[in-house]
């Protein structure tokens, strides 16, 4: 009896096993079947320069197209450099507030930057877009690059500051404590010490917090306007007349960029454990 129950155990611990397995691939096709599907109609050559439904043909001159078109190219232009100023950003602020959460002497002062994190993400963004488009227009202040870059800053800089705080959580105390033994000031161990070992995570959430600003959505069409309009405000608005092929390979492209940083961010912070690890 023991083994048949021993067994049956197993045999129901692979089950659920296999059942997890086969949810958690539904949800992956499910999320990604959309991305799929954009990617393969960008190949498609639709009629008379607009997507159709039904596949009529395979071409490559989509991709040419979105590169020659003009206002394609300032959109991609505007996002790279709102995105660089809000990483930058991000990277400064967020180092420093998620190192406070854990480091800071005071429980209460942790607790309540934790607490503004949190919310920084909880916030709809629909809600900080028309907080911040209603805050320009009392004060008069221009929309701009400026403006557009402190919209989608304060998620980044969330972003940021979680990815440090899990670093900062694992490090080891007793390698600061040895430095201060050896005469080391507290600067001196903040830089030749803590910031060494905060690099990866630092290099990661710069890199999360660049592909979070460059896909902004919501908090951009607020704050975006004729003369300063990115990339995913572009592409949502060519939809509503009908889009080109060619807006899909903007999107594939798009894609390929974000995935691309993504893996940079995960080879960059697997190499950095190795060689610390070693």
């Amino acid at each position: 009896m023991t083994a048949e129950r021993a067994y049956r155990s197993d045999w129901r611990d692979h089950a659920m096993d296999g059942g997890l397995v086969l949810w958690y691939a539904a949800a992956v096709i499910f999320l990604f079947a959309p991305i799929i599907a954009a990617i393969v109609y960008s190949f498609n050559l639709g009629v008379v320069n607009k997507q159709t439904a039904v596949l009529t043909g395979w071409t490559l001159q989509w991709y040419p197209a979105a590169w020659h078109d003009l206002s394609l190219r300032r959109a991609v232009s505007a996002s790279l450099v709102v995105s660089f100023w809000s990483a930058l950003i991000s990277i400064v602020m967020g180092t420093l507030l998620g190192y406070a959460i854990v480091r800071h002497p005071s429980p209460k002062v942790r607790r309540f930057l934790a607490g503004f994190t949190y919310m920084l993400l909880i916030v709809p963004e629909s809600v900080i877009g028309v907080s911040l488009l209603l805050f320009f227009a009392v004060t008069r202040f221009p929309l701009n690059t400026a403006t557009l870059v402190a919209g989608i800053t304060p998620m980044a800089i969330a972003v940021v500051a979680l990815v440090i705080r899990a670093r900062v959580l694992t490090l080891d105390r007793e390698v600061e404590d040895a430095a201060a033994d050896l005469g080391s000031t507290r600067i001196a161990t903040l830089w030749l010490v803590i910031l060494p070992q905060l690099a990866p995570a630092v290099a990661v959430g710069g890199v999360m917090a660049y592909t979070f600003s460059f896909d902004n959505l919501v908090v951009s069409a607020f704050l975006t306007t004729a003369r300063i309009n990115t990339l995913p405000v572009y592409l949502y608005g060519s939809l509503q007349y009908g889009p080109s092929p060619a807006v899909y390979a903007a999107a594939a492209a798009v894609f390929l960029f974000t995935m691309l940083l993504l893996a940079i961010a995960v080879l960059v912070y697997w190499g950095t454990r190795r060689r610390a690890t070693a």
